[in-house]
């Protein structure tokens, strides 16, 4: 019997070691006393002149680049041949996985947000959604077909998502989502932000049962 591949392999340990360096880059910019650095204290000045708020950058960065880490597991994880219910779980396992390593950032967020821990704990959970539906998504389009834009075509996806609704319809972007959630969303606000992920995940669920099932039938 052969034992199943550990949840950290050589490719998924560069990319678990990006998730950790592009949040904790966005988590220094992101603290208000990091002008006593003097590199950062003059990129902190230039953005306050810019009137642009650095408190947001690690939560856009956190929740921007769960979703890259997601696409990033779904294609390692497409050449794999197994059974799409043991596939969906490798990639949630490694999904936590990512959270966990997030674990000290998170903790050190909270002091960016006092008060607001609820928000954030909904934040993971939000981000958690995300990285596993752009996960199973990508894996399905690296399967798909022989494409030569098809490993660039759930990047280009996420983005548009992340940036386009949040100049009108913010829920609907895991960013727009994620600072909403944060800032005191009313109840149905916070069930609005979760439903177009979960409803995805879920409809991607259903069809990966559907092809296993026709596939045991033939």
């Amino acid at each position: 019997m052969t034992r199943p591949p550990l949840p950290i392999d050589h490719e998924s340990g560069r990319l678990f070691f990006g998730l950790v360096l592009f949040c904790g880059i966005a988590l220094v910019l992101s603290v208000p006393g990091a002008r006593v650095v003097r590199e950062l204290g003059s990129t902190q000045q230039i953005v306050r002149t810019l009137g642009l708020d650095m408190t947001w950058v690690f939560l856009d960065a956190y929740v921007l680049a769960m979703g890259l880490l997601g696409l990033s597991l779904g294609s390692a994880d497409a050449e794999r041949r197994e059974q799409a219910s043991r596939r969906i779980g490798r990639l949630a396992l490694r999904v936590l996985l990512g959270q966990l390593f997030c674990l000290p950032y998170l903790v050190f967020s909270c002091a960016l947000f006092p008060g607001r821990e609820g928000g954030l704990a909904l934040v993971v959970l939000l981000a958690t959604v995300t990285a596993l539906v752009c996960a199973v998504q990508n894996g399905r389009i690296e399967r798909a077909g022989d494409s030569p834009t098809r490993s660039l075509s759930g990047y280009a996806i996420l983005l548009a998502v992340s940036l386009v609704p949040l100049v009108r319809m913010p829920l609907l972007s895991p960013i727009g989502a994620a600072r909403l959630l944060v800032d005191g969303a009313s109840p149905l606000q916070a069930l609005a932000a979760f439903f177009a992920p979960t409803a995805l995940l879920a409809a991607l669920c259903v069809v990966a049962a559907r092809l296993r099932g026709e596939a045991h039938a033939v």
